[in-house]
């Protein structure tokens, strides 16, 4: 178990705001979006629906925060590398230590891994804060990391998110105290996904979030 360390340049020329707003919520322990600590029990459901169609049981746990998911999974038996960029989140996440657990701190658009290295992929509140220009590169290295046949699960900010001035935003995203945050409908995460994976779910609930379940087209069973 260890941390290896790589931020791309698009990161640091478009996200460093965006860095700094993170950064700050971890060093204040204001970092809300990790609950209790507990992991969603969206992605309990659904780890439990696919797992026994997998082969691998390698997963990359996208904004793997503090840990929660990617603890889950290794306590799944899945082997699993889990990829954030606060540093300070990284190392609360490394007091928890298991066995087949590896943290990556880096971002999105630069995973120094070979193609196809999982068949799980989950994304928790990272595509939201993804800009529209930056969504392509985004989705293709999700295509790129998976298995065909590999899954995608994801979870974003819908269109009835109230954001934390209490406004919902019509137009489909803000940017809010140095970051980016993007609020979706199902149409448009069929439109972006639709074309390159099997849509297997997507669900809005009352939190306004919205859960989909994705599975990247090729070969392999729904």
């Amino acid at each position: 178990m260890g941390i290896k360390n790589i931020l791309s340049l698009v990161y640091q020329k478009h996200y460093k705001s965006q860095h700094k707003f993170f950064q700050e919520a971890y060093e204040k322990g204001d970092a809300q979006w990790t609950g209790d600590g507990s992991p969603s029990s969206e992605l309990v459901r659904t780890i439990k629906k696919i797992k026994p169609k997998l082969k691998l049981k390698h997963a990359l746990d996208i904004g793997s925060g503090e840990g929660r998911h990617s603890i889950f999974l290794s306590r799944e038996g899945f082997k699993v590398l889990g990829l954030e960029y606060q540093e300070q989140a990284i190392q609360q996440a490394m007091g928890k230590r298991r066995r087949g657990l590896l943290y990556l701190r880096g971002d999105v658009f630069c995973i120094p891994l070979k193609p196809c290295s999982f068949d799980v992929l989950i994304d928790f509140g990272v595509f939201h804060h993804i800009r529209r220009k930056d969504a392509a590169t985004y989705l293709n290295m999700l295509q790129s990391m998976l298995v065909p046949g590999g899954y995608l699960i994801l979870s974003c900010f819908s269109r009835k998110f109230k954001h934390a001035n209490g406004k919902l935003y019509k137009r489909g995203y803000v940017v809010h105290k140095n970051h980016y945050d993007r609020f979706l409908t199902k149409a448009e995460l069929h439109s972006v996904f639709g074309k390159h994976f099997n849509i297997l779910k997507i669900k809005e609930v009352k939190t306004g979030f919205l859960d989909g379940l994705f599975q990247l087209k090729g070969t392999g069973r729904k």
